[in-house]
C-alpha cells in the first residue's frame, strides 16, 4: 500500500530541496586539476568499402638481372683425319757460333788473330768491324773447315781492306764490335778496344841505380865543430842532416804511451852535394846537441838516404 503525503508536507519537501541545492552551490569550492587521460578506446568498426579507382600508369622498367651461370661444356667431337706431312725445312744455323781475338786491346798498326767456331761446315765467312749505320770496314774473308772453325791472321790491322778509310772513326769509337757473318746464316761477334792508330814508342829505361850513399860522422864536443862527410849522392843534390834525439809517444792498447811513437829528429845542418855527389858539411854544436851518442841521417832532396854515428862529449 502506498503512502501519500499531505499537500502541506509535499510543499515543505520541495522547499527543503531547493534550499539544499542553494546551499550546495554556495559551498562549492574551486575546480580541481584535470585527471590523467584515460586509455584509448577500442577501434571503431570498418566503414563500408568504397568504389574501385581507375588503374594508374605503368612503372619504369627495373634494372637487368645478373647473367646466369655458364652451361656445361658439350662433349668432344670425333678426331679428324691426320693431314699430310709438310715439306722438310732447311738445316738450322748452329746456335753455338763463337768468336775470339788474340788480344782484346790493340793499336791499329799491331798484328791480330781472329778465330771462329760453331759455323756450318765449309761455310764462307766475312769478318768486319761494325761501326753502326751500315758502316762495316772489312777485315777479311775465309771459309770454315769441316768442323765449322776458321781463323784470320792480320799482320797489320790498319792495312786491312776498308780499315784505312775508317781508321779515325774506329779510334774515336774506342770499343768496337768485330762481327763474323757466314753465308749460310751463322753469326758471331766480340768487342775489342782500339787504343790508337800507332803503337807508342817503348819508354826509356831508367838509369841504373848507383851505389848507396854513405855518411861519416865522428866525435864533437859541446861548443865544438866537426866535419861530416857524405858520398854517393846525386850531383848537386841538396842534403839535410838530421840527428835522432829520441822517440815520441804513440798509441798502444788504446792509450798514449811514451816511447811507442816515431823517432824524434832534429835538423842540424843543410848543404848541397858537389857535381860528383860528395857532401862536405861543417857542423858547429853550439847548444844544439847535449852529450851522448846520436844516429845522424843525411836525407837528399832526390831521395838519397845515408846514416852514421855522432858522439857528443863534454866541453873540454
Amino acid at each position: 500500500m502506498r503512502k501519500h503525503l499531505p499537500p502541506s508536507g509535499l510543499g515543505l519537501a520541495v522547499i527543503i530541496g531547493v534550499l539544499a541545492v542553494f546551499l550546495l552551490a554556495a559551498c562549492e569550492g574551486p575546480a580541481g586539476t584535470a585527471g590523467k587521460a584515460g586509455f584509448p578506446g577500442n577501434p571503431g568498426n570498418a566503414g563500408p568499402q568504397g568504389e574501385t579507382g581507375a588503374q594508374g600508369p605503368a612503372g619504369a622498367p627495373g634494372d637487368p638481372g645478373f647473367p646466369g651461370n655458364p652451361g656445361a661444356p658439350g662433349n668432344a667431337g670425333n678426331t679428324g683425319p691426320q693431314g699430310p706431312s709438310g715439306p722438310a725445312g732447311a738445316d738450322a744455323v748452329s746456335p753455338g757460333a763463337g768468336l775470339m781475338v788474340s788480344k782484346p786491346a790493340f793499336f791499329l798498326d799491331e798484328n791480330l788473330m781472329i778465330a771462329g767456331s760453331g759455323f756450318r761446315k765449309f761455310e764462307p765467312v766475312i769478318v768486319f768491324i761494325d761501326l753502326g749505320a751500315g758502316t762495316e770496314p772489312n777485315l777479311g774473308f775465309t771459309d770454315a773447315n769441316r768442323g765449322g772453325a776458321w781463323v784470320i791472321s792480320l799482320s797489320n790491322v790498319g792495312k786491312a781492306e776498308g780499315v784505312a778509310t775508317w781508321a779515325s772513326s774506329i779510334v774515336e769509337s774506342g770499343v768496337v764490335t768485330v762481327t763474323a757473318n757466314g753465308a749460310d746464316g751463322s753469326t758471331a761477334s766480340t768487342p775489342v778496344n782500339v787504343l790508337g792508330l800507332t803503337t807508342p814508342p817503348a819508354p826509356e829505361r831508367p838509369p841504373e841505380p848507383g851505389p848507396a850513399p854513405s855518411l861519416m860522422g865522428g866525435t864533437v864536443a859541446v861548443g865544438g865543430t866537426i866535419k861530416i862527410w857524405g858520398a854517393g849522392y846525386a850531383p848537386n843534390e841538396v842534403v839535410t842532416i838530421f840527428a835522432v834525439t829520441g822517440v815520441g809517444s804513440g798509441v798502444r792498447g788504446g792509450q798514449i804511451v811514451p816511447g811507442a811513437g816515431d823517432p824524434l829528429k832534429r835538423g842540424i845542418v843543410t848543404s848541397g852535394a858537389t857535381d860528383r855527389g860528395v857532401v862536405e858539411i861543417n857542423f858547429s854544436n853550439n847548444g844544439v846537441l847535449d852529450p851522448g851518442v846520436y844516429s845522424i841521417e843525411g836525407f837528399g832532396a832526390n831521395g838519397s838516404v845515408a846514416s852514421a854515428l855522432l858522439f857528443v862529449v863534454e866541453e873540454k
